[in-house]
């Protein structure tokens, strides 16, 4: 593996790193909106812990994704 390795991880970690950034408050929006009581009644709650779980889930994985790129450029050697 040469140093051009290690700098194409490099790059394709930055770059996960920017989408995870971009969109790690996608479901901000709906989620205020559920909270300001957009929609009530039970299937209100229903629909405001579903939209709750999926921005959890979202950021969960977005969260593993960098972190899962982070551990396979420090696995690369790095050349001189």
């Amino acid at each position: 593996m040469g140093d051009g390795d290690y700098r194409d991880a490099q790059t394709a970690c930055h770059q996960i790193q920017r989408l995870s950034d971009d969109h790690w408050h996608a479901l901000d929006t709906p989620c205020r909106a559920m909270d300001d009581n957009a929609w009530v009644g039970p299937a209100g709650r229903l629909f405001k812990d579903e939209v709750n779980g999926l921005r959890r889930e979202l950021q969960t994985q977005l969260a593993k994704a960098v972190q899962d790129a982070d551990d396979k450029l420090h696995s690369l050697p790095r050349q001189p």
